[in-house]
């Protein structure tokens, strides 16, 4: 395939630009943290967006800021409607209901995979309404819905959070499972999650979970059980079955959090599922960026799914550093000709991800409030990435001859490897904007059309409107 023009590559951006229009005038009230989802450490540090204070000036600044803070305290106590961001209405202390939203649309390059036509696609994708809210500061809910689609509804759960280091939700939730695939969609450093998130992470389910913080915040965990596996274990035939109960679990650890350290953002972690797999269910499947399957789930498999994850992340002032790995295998009881057991099918993907934000503003607080706003003395705040991963299925046999038949002990190799260098542009809290330049190269001796194809480059711009 030829590589796209630098026009091509441009001529999405027009596709979008009244989204654009939508936050070039921000709504009035006080500004505020914008996310569709939960996110942790998004406040913006004091003083930021101006010089650092002399020292005859901390005294006062201090008395200031604490000022503030008591007012804010006070206005949430008080009944009324209250804009912060978003739409909020405060009925009493700790008990408040927030309307949010969330609008994406999608330019995609004319020469990308996918789109056969000569002029750039695009695509609404996310348009999405939620309530969430606390009340009186014991118990927090949330339900999110898509306006249209499949699946519509997303997030619908509440959280009892009296206690830090307990808590209890129940509900319809992502399992604890990847830092990539739970991360909200506000969040994200690129267009699109890592493949391993996509494809490998379990996704939404029903269940109920235990999860807090201890030893001063520096440990978290989560541990719950599903209904399923989730929802990206999922075949889009509904005749085929999934994963049945499923416990999963999460630690996470920042161990220099209470440092002031460069290495203070410093977190590690790891996760895990298991589950059984009935009569009749079928492998994961693997897809690439742009949703071409490039391993069919056509192989039978039987016994238990498991999944192992570990994850890092790095923010150091305004760089980021991501990574993760996943491991994902599930067994063949009694699958081969002679009924016996087939060695069990292996999954792994893993990413690298850097991120700069080049008009200094701090990672780790959020770049959703730049230091200077679009249309408010700025131009917003820009970032730019770069991220490399891959996504390999085959079986966990050694030996033998590789083989595409759904009964071999050896399965041949499948996988795709995706490099992704991106560029964000934050206007406002209310508006993002991202480029993306995807390299695809894709190994696959079960689909000849995809594995003959050479490696190519695609670009895709997201406009994003949160609310």
């Amino acid at each position: 395939m030829a590589s796209p023009s630098i026009a091509s590559a441009i001529r999405p951006f027009t596709a979008g630009v009244y989204m654009l229009l939508a936050g070039l005038i921000a709504p009035p009230g006080t500004a505020a943290q914008s996310t569709f989802a939960p996110s942790a450490a998004t406040q913006e540090p004091a003083g930021q967006g101006s010089k650092s204070p002399k020292p005859g000036k901390q005294d006062s600044q201090q008395k200031e800021s604490e000022q503030e803070e008591e007012g804010a305290k006070k206005a949430d106590d008080k009944v009324g409607f209250r804009w912060k961001g978003y739409p909020s209405f405060q009925l009493g202390k700790g008990t408040h209901i927030d309307l949010r939203a969330r609008v994406q649309l999608d330019a995609q390059g004319a020469d990308s995979p996918g789109n056969d036509s000569d002029e750039p696609e695009t695509d609404f994708a996310r348009r999405r309404i939620g309530i969430e809210g606390e009340i009186g500061g014991v118990l927090a809910f949330e339900v999110d819905r898509e306006l249209e689609g499949e699946n519509a509804w997303r997030d619908v759960y509440a959280n009892y959070q009296q206690f830090d280091f307990v808590q209890v939700q129940g509900g319809k939730f992502k399992l604890p499972f990847s830092l990539d695939e739970n991360t909200s969609a506000t969040n994200l450093d690129f267009v699109y999650r890592s493949l391993a998130a996509r494809v490998l992470a379990p996704g939404r389910d029903r269940g109920v979970m235990v999860h807090g913080r201890a030893l001063d915040r520096m440990v978290r965990y989560e541990l719950g059980v599903f209904d399923h596996d989730g929802r990206n274990a999922r075949s889009q035939n509904p005749e085929r079955v999934y994963g049945e109960r499923t416990l999963a679990g999460r630690l996470v650890v920042q161990p220099f959090r209470s440092s002031k350290s460069i290495a203070a953002d410093l977190q590690l972690g790891g996760a895990f599922t298991s589950s059984d797999l009935p009569e009749g269910a079928r492998s994961l499947r693997g897809v690439t960026t742009f949703e071409e399957t490039f391993f069919d789930p056509d192989l039978f498999v039987l016994g238990r799914r498991q999944r192992a994850g570990f994850e890092l992340r790095w923010r150091p002032g305004p760089f980021s550093l991501k990574s993760e790995y996943m491991r994902v295998t599930t067994e063949r009881r009694g699958q081969s000709v002679e009924d016996s057991d087939l060695s069990p099918l292996l999954a792994t993907g893993w990413y690298v991800s850097g991120t700069w934000a080049i008009t200094g503003e701090n990672k780790a607080d959020g770049l959703n409030k730049p230091r200077r706003p679009f249309m408010r003395g700025g131009f917003g705040a820009f970032e730019v990435g770069a991220r490399i991963e891959e996504l390999t299925f085959t079986s966990a046999a050694s030996d033998g001859v590789p083989s595409l038949s759904v009964r071999a002990d050896l399965v041949e190799a499948s996988s795709d490897r995706v490099t992704t260098l991106g560029a964000n542009w934050y206007l406002n809290q209310w508006v993002k904007i991202q480029l993306n330049a995807i390299r695809e190269a894709i190994a696959n001796p079960e689909r000849r059309s995809l594995a003959t194809r050479e490696p190519s480059w695609s670009f895709v711009t997201r406009f994003q409107f949160t609310m």
